[in-house]
């Protein structure tokens, strides 16, 4: 046999072979809507009858390096929160100290408020409530995800990088400007639980103090559907 015809029947050979692999492997989609990708998050995570059910939450986690004892925040959906240490609330448009920073005091407004939509966000995913942008395909961490941005009342860029194997949420990624300075923060999700038929993370990473390190958190409780004083999220409608 000629050597050219011995390149050209291996080259066949080749051909068929990738031609096969490529059957057993289908390419993955490459054209998903934001609406889609939010309903396959919303069925890993336990469906989405139990999603839409979920008005409320309370959710305990350790900051190693600020506290050895779980600081508490209380959710309601779409955007309030309560974090009952500092008596702070936030009814979606104003960020409130109840009692004063000092909790002995008069209320006193807290400006701005950009970061609460953000904190609620951390807590439970801001694109079950509020219209989002399917931003494509993307590898993190050697595992392939799809980013999906909300559109965030207070300006906050937050995207989620959504595991194309799993369908869970496994990184945000914060853009913020606060006080005529910008941020960037990120936050890794890991060692999902199931917490009454929803898959909740409870470990996730956060930026050091001094913005130099990465520190691993962890959620210590979960609450879902608790009952919720409405004064939690209560601002006094004359403070300015």
């Amino acid at each position: 046999m000629k050597k050219p015809l011995l390149i050209a029947l291996v080259l066949v050979l080749v051909s068929l072979a990738v031609a096969l692999i490529s059957q057993d492997r289908p390419a993955p989609k490459s054209a998903l809507t934001a609406a889609e990708v939010i309903a396959h998050c919303a069925q890993a995570m336990g469906g989405i009858s139990r999603i839409d059910r979920l008005k409320t939450l309370r959710v305990g986690a350790i900051y190693p390096d600020h506290v050895d004892r779980p600081l508490f925040v209380e959710i309601r959906r779409p955007n309030m929160s309560y974090n009952p240490q500092g008596q702070l609330a936030f009814d979606g448009k104003r960020a409130c100290f109840l009692k004063g920073q000092d909790l002995k005091s008069k209320p006193e407004l807290v400006d701005p408020v950009v970061d609460f939509d953000v904190e609620v966000g951390y807590f439970f995913p801001a694109f079950f409530d509020f219209p989002s942008e399917y931003l494509g395909t993307d590898t993190v961490d050697g595992r392939d995800v799809h980013k999906i941005r909300p559109k965030l009342p207070h300006g906050a860029e937050l995207v989620y990088f959504i595991d194309a194997g799993t369908w869970l949420p496994y990184k945000t990624n914060v853009r913020m400007a606060m006080s005529g300075r910008s941020f960037e923060s990120e936050r890794v999700f890991s060692d999902y639980r199931n917490v009454d038929g929803i898959l909740y993370p409870h470990g996730f990473t956060y930026p050091s103090r001094d913005r130099k390190s990465v520190i691993q958190g962890r959620v210590t409780s979960v609450e879902l559907n608790p009952v919720i004083d409405d004064a939690h999220f209560t601002i006094p409608k004359d403070i300015k």
